[in-house]
């Protein structure tokens, strides 16, 4: 499938495992209050592997998805439990009590329309346990602006922390916990980080740049401090 090669083949950022671990691990963090260890989990969107391992690590019983089928083989031959193919719909079954989190980290930019938000989030509802949570992760387009488009050229719906609030509420949701990320950075690190991805300093760091190459790699390393939401949300009346 040659459909998102660019992203499971462009050569990695020095140093950039650690910081993606990191990112991984941070995100575990500020839901681990929401999601007991030895819950079963569901992640949308695998990618790499990051969060999955760090799921591992925390023993629960993981399940995930990956429209991207030679990584999900590669994934599956690592020992993951993996179903290959595209979401919506979410064709997954569900443990006999639920999944405690059902995850996506950067899914829902790349869905077609608001439609197909939408029956993402009725699926992911509806693989929910009495207690279980639905979280995304994506990029703040708000903050974004344009590179929301430029960074990524399957990058089709607008995320916003209100457009996906909006879209979760339709899916009968209710929003408990909004996160913003820089980076693997949070609170006041956070703001440090946003500083440090302003547009100006993207422009003076490309114009040193010898090389399509490098400036590809600045680009890359910027964007990765741009801002994300994690919005966190629950069936009503789960506590």
């Amino acid at each position: 499938m040659s459909y998102y090669k660019y992203y499971f083949t462009s050569a990695e950022l020095p140093g950039s495992a650690g910081r993606i671990q990191a990112k991984n691990q941070l995100v575990y963090n500020l839901l681990s209050q929401n999601v007991p260890e030895g819950t079963p989990v569901l992640e949308l969107g695998v990618g790499k592997g990051w969060f999955a391992q760090v799921c591992l690590d925390h023993s629960h019983p993981y399940q995930g998805v990956e429209a991207n089928e030679k990584q999900c083989r590669a994934l599956m031959a690592n020992g993951l439990n993996m179903t290959c193919g595209q979401v919506p719909p979410v064709s997954v079954q569900s443990p006999e009590d639920g999944f405690g989190l059902v995850y996506s980290a950067h899914l829902l930019e790349h869905l077609p329309n608001s439609q197909a938000v939408h029956d993402l989030l009725v699926g992911c509802a509806s693989l929910l346990g009495e207690r279980g949570i639905v979280a995304m992760l994506f990029p703040d387009a708000m903050a974004m602006g344009k590179h929301f488009w430029n960074c990524d050229y399957t990058h089709t719906f607008p995320t916003t922390e209100r457009r996906v609030a909006q879209a979760m509420a339709d899916a009968g949701l209710e929003v408990i916990a909004t996160h913003r990320l820089c980076g693997h950075y949070t609170g006041g690190m956070r703001l440090l980080a946003r500083a440090g991805s302003q547009p100006l300093i993207l422009k003076a760091a490309q114009m040193v740049a010898r090389s399509p190459e490098r400036k590809d790699l600045i680009y890359r390393g910027w964007m990765y401090l741009q801002q994300d939401i994690l919005l966190v949300a629950r069936l009503p009346g789960a506590s």
